[in-house]
């Protein structure tokens, strides 16, 4: 399970896991990302 913790000024943290959409900035309202894409780019596939 993929997970990522998001903190925001003055708010509590919010947990995002696997297909859960992360925030995104306003100038790229048209994109989504998931926790689960996020750590797939992280992924070094080695040969």
């Amino acid at each position: 399970m993929s997970e990522i913790y998001i903190f925001k000024p003055q708010q509590q943290p919010e947990v995002k896991q696997d297909s859960d959409s992360l925030p995104i900035l306003d100038v790229l309202a048209d994109w989504q990302l998931s926790a689960a894409d996020l750590f797939g780019w992280l992924n070094v596939k080695r040969r």
